[in-house]
């Protein structure tokens, strides 16, 4: 057969730079670890038809994404969300022992359904903050700029002063001593 041709899957896999086989892996391992979850002895876990609460868990919930050590778990219920956040530290030092080359530092949650993803490195959110700020005050720099072109004359009559001469007076008197004292220092 050609060398040249491949499957549509394993073109797919390469334009967008998937590597199933980590996918796989971290797939695997969280419902590993997380299958060893056992709920403490007031949860009612030993009736036969009642599932180990970390089999249960394993069940309702499917690995999303892992960027930057965060690893995002996605969860049918909010309730296996609170379930996880107690269990979290058990669950990441599993994850560390079974693949420790992952590097998972925390958990991220979210709703089955939600478009929550793992947001971009602390930089590119810098970035993009200082960018729409610089472009809000761009817009406030024009407003400005056109309110005062429109109002021109009406604030250099206002900037004229309505003051008493003798406050005035006074004033410019605070103003010379200012700028002399500072010379002679």
């Amino acid at each position: 057969m050609n060398d040249k041709i491949i499957e549509a899957n394993q073109m797919m896999a390469k334009y967008l730079n998937i590597d199933f086989q980590k996918a796989d892996r971290i797939t695997t391992t969280w419902k590993k670890v997380v299958s060893r979850i056992h709920s403490n002895k007031y949860e009612s876990e030993d009736s036969e038809r009642r599932m180990p609460i970390g089999e249960r868990l394993a069940g309702n919930t499917k690995v999303v994404d892992l960027k930057n050590g965060v690893l995002l778990i996605e969860a049918d219920h909010s309730g296996w969300i609170q379930y996880l956040r107690f269990y979290e530290k058990f669950i990441l030092k599993g994850l560390k022992m079974e693949a420790p080359d992952l590097k998972i530092s925390c958990l991220a949650f979210r709703l089955a359904g939600s478009k929550a993803k793992l947001s971009e490195s602390y930089d590119d959110q810098l970035k993009k903050y200082k960018e729409q700020m610089q472009e809000k005050l761009d817009e406030q720099d024009k407003e400005l700029n056109k309110f005062y072109e429109e109002n021109k004359t009406q604030i250099k009559k206002t900037n004229q002063s309505t003051l008493p001469p003798e406050l005035l007076a006074k004033f410019e008197s605070i103003k010379n001593d200012m700028l002399t004292n500072s010379e002679n220092k």
